[in-house]
This record gives structure tokens, C-alpha cells and sequence, in this order.
């Protein structure tokens, strides 16, 4: 099964960053506990640069790396056996350049005019960014009368208070959230209350 499909199964796509090489290994615990199989690593910080090669030693988990904006960034997710790549926005050259190493690619995309030039390139699965400030589900449903051979994963602002709303669009595969894996909670170590917030998304997800 391939990432795009595995993120339509599960319909959910924690995201978060990582910047320390013990934190890896109880995080992909959880997400293998609770069936949640994927997990997207930001570049929002230099430090995860080093370290999401980690990731490696934990082949069941489908890595994606996020916030990718250069080919170095792509040569490191690739070199990390990463699944898939998503970019805040639609860069032709890198588009190019991730098909190149044969890499699932889903750019970021906001206006109807990214949206054309991204399936122009090809693209059929595109994350809605940032989702709650450029309009929400009520914009999402809009784009559906359009651009009904796109699906959206919106991100940012993503809370278990509007995944559902998100979720009932036909055009909407999955939801992409830090808010499944604060920063906070790494931070501190707080692997319970990491697990109990994802198992609780799950459930609220299975019951709709």
C-alpha cells in the first residue's frame, strides 16, 4: 500500500518536529500502538536535520518529512527512507526533482491558481495550507464544484473541534495536525498524554 492510500485509510496525519534522537523511538511506539501508522516530520528546525535518519530502524512507520523547500531537504528525507514529502507550497523544480528520486510528493496549495498549476503537473493529492486562515471547510466544499478530481489534506488549525467538518467533505482524503502531537508534550517527555490524544482523534473519527 502506498503512502497516499495509507493516509486515506487512516484519515489522520500527525504531524510534528522532532530535534532529538530519543524521542523517535517511544514516538513510533505509540503510533504503531494505536494503529496510526505515519507521522509527519517537520524541517522547521535544524536540528531535526540530523536526526530523522533515525527513523530508519522503524520501517513499519511511513515517514513523510514536512516543510520540505529545497533538493538538499528532499536528498535528506530520501536518504531517510521517507515515504513521502510534503511542501508548504507548489515548487515546479521540486516537483521535478522528487519525481526524480521517486518520492510521493503532496505540495501545499491555497489559491485556485496553485491549485491548476499543481494538477497541470500532475498532482491529484494536495494539502490545503494553512487551512483554518485561508477559509476553512466552507472553502474546501467550494473548490469541490471545480476541482472535483482533487483531493485536499488541510492543515493548520486542524483541532478535534473541526476535523470532523473537514472529514464530511467528499473532497477532503485526511487531516493533517499538530495538534495530535504538540510540541509541548515532546518536550516534556509526555508519552501517555500523546498516546491518550491520538487514540481519543481515532475515536472521534470511528464514531462519526
Amino acid at each position: 500500500m502506498n503512502a497516499l492510500n495509507i493516509i486515506k485509510k487512516t484519515q489522520l496525519l500527525p504531524l510534528t518536529t522532532l530535534v532529538s534522537r530519543d524521542d523517535v523511538e517511544p514516538l513510533c511506539d505509540i503510533l504503531m500502538d494505536v494503529s496510526i501508522p505515519l507521522v509527519e516530520i517537520t524541517l522547521r528546525d535544524e536540528r531535526t536535520l540530523e536526526i530523522v535518519d533515525e527513523f530508519k530502524k522503524f520501517p513499519e512507520i511511513n515517514l513523510g518529512i514536512g516543510t520540505i523547500r529545497t533538493k538538499s531537504h528532499i536528498d535528506i528525507a530520501n536518504k531517510a527512507n521517507a515515504s513521502f514529502l510534503i511542501t508548504p507550497g507548489f515548487s515546479e523544480d521540486l516537483a521535478d526533482y522528487a519525481a526524480s528520486k521517486n518520492i510521493v510528493m503532496i505540495p501545499g496549495v491555497q489559491t485556485p491558481s496553485e491549485i491548476m498549476k499543481a494538477s497541470e503537473a500532475g498532482f491529484k493529492t494536495l494539502k490545503f495550507f494553512p487551512a483554518e486562515l485561508s477559509g476553512g471547510a466552507s472553502r474546501l466544499k467550494a473548490y469541490k464544484s471545480v476541482f472535483s478530481d482533487i483531493k485536499f489534506i488541510p492543515t493548520g488549525g486542524i483541532t478535534d473541534e473541526n476535523t470532523l467538518s473537514y472529514l464530511a467533505l467528499d473532497n477532503v482524503t485526511a487531516v493533517g495536525a499538530s495538534a495530535l502531537i504538540p510540541a509541548d508534550l515532546i518536550k516534556s517527555k509526555s508519552w501517555e498524554e500523546i498516546r491518550n490524544k491520538l487514540e481519543k482523534s481515532k475515536e472521534l473519527i470511528s464514531n462519526s
